[in-house]
């Protein structure tokens, strides 16, 4: 990454100069000034906001608070509220760039740390959640990083699969608590409600990765709320991608009697019954071996 020569006003001069030290002191000056840097701009024409942006890439801005997002938040004033806020300012700044020289490093390379940075502070503050559930503000600043997450993948798709594969990721996936895993799901039905065709286009692995996840979670929680999210977002599946039915029906056999049994009567009937539908429609395939 190497400055894009362009000249820099005296507030981004600040704000690259308080970057330079990679540590905890500078974190609150720098959130200080990327925010009142990108307010001022974003009022301004679009051109100038992503011209911002590129230079907040160019010259190490973001490279900082994608790092900062692993720093110690017992050393940061304002712990993890700061880093949130700092996840979500970098999620804010990583879209809406426009075509640049160095695209593919910043998609390919940079994109993918920062994911890795959210999903770091995400699993942490789930690990802290769970030491204490009366710790309410640590759940919710969970569904915020995730809420950044989210923003990142609706706009650069290609990152699920960096998700999928991310060790952080993974751990957070597999942990059985009602509001953790409410927001995972949420997250994805986010994803595909924004824009469906993402569906059809991440493969049938990763899907299958995520669809595996969803139906798990379904099955094993008693939670209205955790039902109704997963119920929802394997309708949209469907909705979006009809490749998706004959996968869904060798993979899943039994999910109808399921979801009438488990979750008939709780509340979201309506769109219980489009998955039922789509589920129990006649759907020909040579192979009947499940998919492994």
């Amino acid at each position: 990454m190497s400055p894009s020569g362009d000249q820099m006003s005296p507030e981004l001069k600040d704000l690259v100069a308080d970057t330079r030290e990679q540590s905890e002191n500078k974190v609150n000056d720098v959130l200080s000034k990327l925010k009142d840097l990108v307010g001022r701009t974003s009022l301004g024409d679009q051109r100038d906001l992503e011209a911002c942006k590129l230079s907040l890439y160019s010259h190490g801005v973001l490279q900082y608070c994608s790092s900062s997002l692993k720093f110690s938040p017992a050393k940061i004033h304002g712990g993890y509220a700061v880093l949130t806020q700092m996840a979500d300012l970098l999620s804010t700044c990583c879209v809406g760039l426009g075509a640049f020289r160095d695209m593919e490093v910043f998609s390919h390379e940079f994109l993918p740390s920062v994911v890795e940075s959210l999903l770091f502070l995400a699993e942490r503050l789930m690990n802290r959640a769970l030491r204490d559930k009366a710790h309410n503000e640590i759940i919710r600043l969970f569904r915020k990083v995730f809420d950044s997450i989210g923003w990142l993948l609706r706009a650069h798709t290609h990152l699920i699969h960096h998700v999928l594969g991310s060790k952080h990721y993974e751990n957070i996936q597999i942990c059985e608590d009602d509001d953790v895993s409410f927001v995972t799901v949420t997250m994805w039905n986010n994803i595909f409600r924004a824009n469906g065709a993402v569906v059809a286009e991440m493969g049938n692995r990763a899907l299958t990765d995520i669809m595996d996840d969803i139906v798990y979670k379904m099955s094993s929680s008693s939670n209205p709320v955790i039902g109704r999210a997963a119920v929802k977002t394997l309708v949209l599946i469907m909705d979006h991608s009809s490749s998706t039915h004959q996968l869904i029906h060798r993979r899943y056999r039994g999910l109808a009697d399921l979801a009438v049994k488990d979750w008939r009567g709780k509340g979201f009937d309506s769109v219980l019954d489009q998955l039922i539908d789509h589920l129990r429609s006649d759907v020909p395939w040579r192979d009947t071996k499940s998919i492994n």
